[in-house]
């Protein structure tokens, strides 16, 4: 992984950001990613029943443009959901005004906002702020850094990249992402952005977008809340000169995929690792479940389990809770062929405690990562969630933020 290799590197692609006036800090908070040609675009939104305006018209305008896409813009501070109907007209107004500044159809636009739910877009601000992004992108300048001004509750902005080579051709790939609270799997509570200056057609895209989604954004999980706003957007320039891949079963495709997981894998860390109040990465490998669905639904209830959390925070090596919250994962296992170890330190094997330095256990336990392995001593079906500890910075936090 390459964490130099960011957005703006990207060819095809060009990227502003700006201080809009919208977030109350007065830091940066709206976003703008232009493609030079149409690009060929895909996108995974939130499951919650409850969709923002520019969810709905995000995917709307996907539909409509069947998967080409000019540009996204993007703003922190303001969630615009539970808007109404002023919420969608404002959303498409701000779509209009990125159309007109680049020739296009509102069609060919996506939306994405994140912030405080309940409350209308500041229109005047917004629009000026678009104004002010889409000029700099014509002079190819930029006020701010893309990652940083679609962040909320976020201490560090995320952005990394890397490369493979696909026949002659070396294709990079980029990706930013933001997301620390309301995080849970379903299109894991975020806004992400995966670039690349690939050529592929755009069912192709579609499809492995929505299978590195799933091993990667939605195995993340904070709290267990999935928000209203959650997308997750792939844009590819074809500007590689590589052959279009036609095929999800080619070994381009199989290639391409890799490197887009591994981006969006290692994004994904770095949102559990900044979770709200969060001092430790805890990455829950469940194994030998007997099938992808039990192992996900087990790792999602240890990782979303208060009691798991609190006792990674206080360095406790409770494998109690963790055998708790596997059996009221509602999945079907042996108790007595249950494993569990926790950085590498067995406590508990077949059904039965083990003797295990404690001292060492709490030592393993204070590292800002750590992993829980949990055997279910099935047949050999596996997944990693990713979480992080539960702390009393993460009250604190969400007790300040409110409508």
């Amino acid at each position: 992984m390459k964490k130099k290799i960011g957005l703006k590197d990207i060819a095809g692609f060009k990227i502003s950001a700006v201080k809009a006036g919208i977030k109350a800090s007065g830091s940066p908070d709206l976003g703008l990613i232009v493609a030079d040609d149409m690009a060929v675009g895909s996108a995974v939104f939130t499951q919650n029943k409850v969709c923002a305006a520019p969810v709905k018209l995000s995917k709307a305008n996907l539909k409509k443009n069947k998967g080409y896409i000019k540009a996204v813009v993007v703003n922190a501070g303001n969630a615009n959901a539970c808007t109404g109907t002023l919420g969608i007209k404002n959303a498409k107004a701000c779509a209009t005004l990125v159309a007109q500044k680049f020739s296009t159809k509102m069609e060919s636009i996506l939306l994405c906002s994140t912030g405080i739910i309940g409350e209308h877009l500041p229109m005047k601000k917004i629009t000026d702020g678009i104004t002010k992004s889409c000029l700099l992108i014509n002079n190819n300048k930029t006020d701010a850094i893309f990652s940083k001004a679609i962040m909320t509750t976020d201490t560090v902005n995320k952005e990394l990249g890397t490369t493979v080579n696909i026949g002659r051709k070396k294709i990079m790939i980029a990706g930013a992402a933001k997301g620390v609270g309301m995080i849970a799997p379903n299109m894991a509570t975020m806004l992400g952005f995966l670039l690349s200056d690939i050529a592929i057609a755009p069912k192709v895209l579609n499809t492995i977008l929505k299978e590195v989604v799933d091993d990667t954004f939605n195995c993340v999980t904070v709290d267990g809340d999935t928000s209203t706003n959650d997308t997750c957007i792939a844009l590819t320039s074809g500007s590689a000169g590589n052959k279009i891949i036609t095929s999800t079963k080619s070994e381009e495709a199989q290639k391409f995929k890799s490197a887009l997981r591994e981006v969006s894998y290692e994004l994904a860390k770095k949102i559990a690792r900044d979770g709200e109040g969060a001092t430790t990465l805890i990455r829950v490998l469940v194994k030998n479940a007997g099938s992808r669905k039990g192992a996900y639904l087990i790792g999602k209830s240890i990782a979303e389990s208060p009691l798991v959390k609190t006792a990674i925070a206080g360095n406790d090596p409770n494998w109690g809770r963790m055998m708790m919250a596997a059996g009221k994962s509602g999945v079907n296992f042996n108790e007595s062929k249950v494993s569990i170890s926790i950085s590498g330190i067995k406590l508990f094997a077949k059904g039965a405690p083990l003797k295990f330095s404690h001292s060492k256990a709490v030592k393993a336990l204070k590292k800002k990562e750590v992993t829980i392995d949990i055997d279910l001593g099935k047949k050999n079906s596996g997944i990693e969630i990713l979480t992080c500890d539960l702390t009393h910075g993460y009250i604190e936090i969400n007790a300040d933020y409110h409508t």
